[in-house]
């Protein structure tokens, strides 16, 4: 899967300072054209600019992201390297490069150009989860993981690192962190193309979850401090689950878990951020709200008749959503199995 991050990389283009007028003009004419579709146009601007700018490395840039997005990855590549090579390079230049090899299905090398950029920028978060990516597009799923898991630990509020990890765990049977790191990832993002795919997966994974009394079992015996904390709260309310793992039942349980929790040492002893948001949610009187949308994949028509017999807190909870940022500090990152 080639996840190019352009378009973002592409607006951060513009928040850069220039000394000459010409190079700013041209990326700004150069954007407006990309942005509307126009790739061979904005191409045409920018490579006109660098004839009277050459080796500008804002331009440069610029050149190395639109053939990317043009799917020119040789000639992203070649301008790519110009870029890691110049004296200023920074962090983006090596995300310019690794994108054009990951576009290019080039994950040997892009493995080897993000490598080299967390050595030089290890509390870049991003840089670990285009890394990690190419990691697994190399077949190399413990480092892959290794990469995500430390890109959380450095800059625990970029998304990506939670989206990659959600899927691979619960690609290895181990559904508490793939519903934790899911459930942060929906917080997060909220409102991308990655939202539904992530919503489905917590869902299915809470399934998994408490298929059997032996998987929160299994936490408790061999899981660290934090892993042990969470499934023997959960394991306090299991039986809520029995009758089948419902929105309804789901909602019960939680709402329990967080009560529980901020009620015991755990909050003081493991402070995080999603049980925070739950808590929230919860004094806010939307909790149900949210965890209808949630898991909302599990009968989706379903949903909708529950959404119009409570349109009034659909609206809440929907007004809250895209007004309320979610972020993460540092130092709430639990070493686990």
């Amino acid at each position: 899967m080639k996840k190019l991050l352009i378009l973002p990389m592409l607006l951060l283009g513009a928040l850069a300072t220039f000394g000459q007028a010409g190079v700013v003009d041209a990326h700004k004419q150069a954007m407006d054209k990309a942005k509307a579709g126009d790739l061979d146009k904005a191409l045409s601007i920018i490579q006109t600019a660098e004839q009277s700018y050459p080796d500008n490395l804002s331009l440069l840039k610029d050149e190395a992201f639109i053939n990317t997005w043009k799917k020119n990855y040789t000639q992203a590549i070649e301008v790519g390297k110009k870029l890691v090579a110049n004296p200023d390079a920074d962090e983006q230049c090596y995300q310019i490069l690794g994108s054009a090899y990951r576009g290019a299905s080039k994950y040997s090398e892009a493995e080897r150009v993000y490598t080299e950029a967390v050595d030089k920028y290890p509390e870049n978060s991003l840089l670990y989860a285009e890394l990690g990516d190419a990691l697994k597009q190399n077949n190399k799923l413990p480092q892959a993981k290794d990469a995500w898991e430390k890109g959380i630990e450095v800059g625990p509020s970029i998304s990506s690192n939670y989206y990659f990890l959600s899927k691979f765990y619960a690609d290895q049977k181990n559904p508490l962190w793939s519903v934790l790191y899911g459930e942060m990832f929906i917080n997060f993002e909220s409102f991308s193309g990655r939202t539904s795919e992530i919503r489905t997966l917590v869902t299915d994974q809470y399934a998994a979850l408490f298929a059997t009394p032996a998987v929160l079992q299994n936490y408790i015996d061999n899981g660290q401090g934090f892993e042990k904390a969470v499934a023997t709260t959960f394991q306090q309310f299991q039986d809520m689950v029995t009758g089948g793992v419902t929105p309804e039942s789901l909602y019960a349980l939680r709402g329990q878990f967080i009560v529980n929790w901020f009620n015991s040492d755990n909050a003081k002893q493991y402070p995080f951020k999603l049980f925070d948001r739950q808590q929230q949610l919860l004094k806010l009187g939307i909790f149900e709200a949210y965890n209808q949308w949630l898991f909302a994949s599990y009968n989706q028509s379903r949903f909708s008749n529950w959404g119009h017999m409570h349109d009034g807190l659909i609206k809440e909870f929907s007004k809250f959503q895209k007004s309320s940022m979610f972020k993460v500090p540092k130092g709430e990152y639990y070493a686990h199995n």
